[in-house]
């Protein structure tokens, strides 16, 4: 439903009353002078006159009740266009309240802006330190007490999490109602050609996110669900968070390919005191989908979709 914000000069209703109402009895007053005249002329007898009269009279009615019924149907269009008119108003101010919303959170924001937006530097900090984790207790168990309490504070800055269909399927056995997981006791290896192998099939497949990357992908999913707004500007904000989601994902790709290298890096627990989570950032960022043009596309759609650059000019 585009808008047109120029105001169209009012029409009056005066002029087709005049038309339908008026005109019909100019032409029968036309007409009975000229009855009248050839009447005078003598060439008219009483019976002709009346006939005439008859019809004369006859075709006003019809002229008349077509002339109101006319009017009628004009009418109700026009009381119809002035009851919807409000309706219409207040539906395109609800519709530019939502434009609004979307122009706030998308408007005048780079790169770095949405990487910040949706926290992805505190999510790739938290996730590289759960990498380090599962690392040592795998090869330095023994050698390097974990502080449980440091690793409580860093489970309680997390808020969910996605997991990879593979790492699922591999960690996690499907059971029926009806049967009982059995805990199996582990059973410590220290052949470190076996260690070493089990860590080469190591996935990255659970990837934690914080609560600001929840609430604002939860904007991101409010923005779209209005019912106000048109189709192609809610595939667009769709496309914008299928992006945000597979950016998300990409970190456990990300961490999966960097602990392969983690065993020759970091082949002594001392050497772990280098470990960089800058470093694993600019991996990740040469990888990952740009936001920008996405978000570049949302606003231009809302520009073309009202005609601003139209009421500007």
């Amino acid at each position: 439903m585009n808008t047109q914000f120029l105001k169209k000069e009012k029409k009056t209703f005066f002029p087709k009353i005049i038309i339908y109402i008026f005109i019909p009895l100019f032409i029968s007053i036309i007409l009975f002078i000229i009855v009248y005249k050839i009447y005078c002329s003598g060439k008219l007898n009483s019976n002709d006159i009346t006939f005439l009269i008859t019809t004369i009279k006859d075709l006003f009615n019809i002229l008349f009740f077509g002339g109101i019924l006319i009017i009628t149907i004009l009418s109700y269009l026009q009381a119809r266009k002035s009851l919807f008119t409000p309706i219409k108003t207040e539906t395109f101010k609800m519709q530019i309240k939502a434009f609004e919303e979307i122009l706030l959170f998308f408007q005048n924001k780079s790169e770095s802006d949405f990487i910040d937006q949706f926290d992805f530097n505190n999510i790739i900090k938290i996730n590289a330190q759960l990498l380090q984790l599962d690392f040592i207790r795998h090869f330095f168990s023994d050698e390097i007490k974990i502080d449980e309490e440091r690793v409580k504070e860093l489970e309680k800055s997390v808020s969910g999490s996605i997991i990879s269909k593979n790492f699922l399927e591999k960690n996690y056995t499907k059971l029926e109602y009806h049967e009982k997981e059995e805990k199996k006791e582990k059973v410590k290896i220290t052949n470190p050609a076996i260690i070493l192998n089990q860590w080469n099939e190591y996935e990255y497949g659970k990837i934690d996110f914080t609560n600001k990357f929840k609430e604002e992908t939860q904007k991101l999913k409010n923005l779209s669900a209005s019912p106000l707004l048109p189709r192609e500007i809610k595939d667009l904000i769709n496309n914008f968070e299928r992006k945000i989601h597979e950016n998300l994902s990409l970190i456990g790709k990300v961490l999966t390919e960097i602990s392969k290298e983690l065993p020759s890096k970091f082949p002594n627990a001392k050497s772990l005191q280098n470990f960089n989570n800058p470093g694993i950032w600019n991996t990740y960022n040469s990888k990952m989908d740009t936001l920008e043009n996405d978000a570049e596309e949302i606003l231009k759609y809302i520009r073309k979709y009202l005609k601003i650059d139209d009421l500007i000019n």
